[in-house]
C-alpha cells in the first residue's frame, strides 16, 4: 500500500483534480440550486424525483471523464521519471507495482466523486430532503463502481498504449458506457453494419448509465436492480486483472 499512498498524495497535489472538480461543482450547483432551469415542452421541471436522477447523470458523466484524466498519466509518468527503477531494486514485482498505482487512481477518482457529492447534498437540502441524506451513502458507493471501473480500464490502457491512444480508448469507452441506453436505442435505428458495430461496443463496455440509474433510484425511493450493479463489479474484476497482468518495458 506504500506505493499506492505515495502516488495518491502526488495526485491530490495535481491541479487537474481541483480544476475539473470546480467546473463540475459549478455545473451541479447551478443545476441543483435552481439557478439553472430545466424545461420540458416549455414547462419548468421542479419535481425532485425527476431532477435528482438527472443531477446524478450529470455528476456521473463529469466524474467518469475526470477519472480518465486523473488515471491516464499515473503509470506512464512513473516510467518516464525512472521511478520504477527504485521499485525494482526493492524486488517489487511489476504486477504489484501496476496494481498499487491503479489503486491510487481509484482513490483519487473516489475523492473527486466525494467533492462533487457536496453539490448533491446542497441540492437535497434545498429541496427539503435533509432527512434523506443517508441515501447518499449507497448512492455514492454505486457511482463509485463506475469510477473504479473507469480508473482501472484507463490504468490498463496506459500500460500497453501510448498516452494519446490510451486516453482516446478510455474516453471512448467511458462515453459509450455513459450513453449506453442511447446507443442501445440507436443500434436498432441505424441497422446494418453500423448497428452491429454499436451492438459489439455495448457488449464490451460496462453500462455506466444503468449502474448510475440505480443510485438515482435510491435517492427517489424506487426499486434497485442489483444485477445491473453486479455487471459493474464484473468489469472491475476484468479491468483489475488487466492492470495486473499487462506488462510494460522500460524506456
Amino acid at each position: 500500500m506504500t506505493i499506492a499512498l505515495t502516488a495518491l498524495k502526488e495526485k491530490l497535489r495535481r491541479k487537474e483534480l481541483y480544476i475539473v472538480s470546480a467546473i463540475g461543482i459549478l455545473i451541479l450547483l447551478i443545476f441543483g440550486t435552481g439557478s439553472g432551469t430545466l424545461s420540458i415542452n416549455g414547462m419548468a421541471v421542479t419535481d425532485y424525483k425527476i431532477l435528482a436522477p438527472i443531477l446524478l447523470t450529470v455528476m456521473n458523466a463529469v466524474v467518469c471523464i475526470l477519472s480518465v484524466i486523473m488515471s491516464l498519466s499515473t503509470i506512464p509518468n512513473e516510467y518516464e521519471r525512472k521511478t520504477s527503477h527504485l521499485i525494482w531494486i526493492r524486488n517489487v514485482p511489476q504486477s504489484r507495482y501496476h496494481g498499487e498505482l491503479a489503486l491510487a487512481n481509484i482513490f483519487s477518482g473516489l475523492a473527486s466523486e466525494a467533492i462533487l457529492f457536496a453539490a448533491v447534498i446542497i441540492f437535497m437540502i434545498t429541496n427539503g430532503r435533509a432527512a434523506e441524506l443517508w441515501r447518499l451513502i449507497p448512492a455514492y458507493l454505486i457511482i463509485g463502481v463506475n469510477v473504479s471501473a473507469v480508473c482501472l480500464l484507463t490504468s490498463a490502457m496506459s500500460i500497453v498504449l501510448p498516452k494519446f491512444a490510451a486516453g482516446a480508448v478510455s474516453a471512448a469507452a467511458a462515453l459509450a458506457g455513459i450513453f449506453h441506453s442511447l446507443l442501445y436505442t440507436l443500434k436498432d435505428i441505424v441497422g446494418g453494419f453500423g448497428g452491429q458495430l454499436i451492438k459489439y461496443i455495448l457488449k464490451l463496455v460496462p453500462d455506466l448509465h444503468g449502474i448510475q440509474s440505480q443510485a438515482g433510484n435510491i435517492l427517489t425511493g424506487k426499486d434497485v436492480y442489483i444485477h445491473v450493479i453486479l455487471t459493474g463489479f464484473l468489469a472491475i474484476y476484468i479491468f483489475s486483472v488487466m492492470s495486473i497482468l499487462f506488462k510494460r518495458k522500460e524506456a
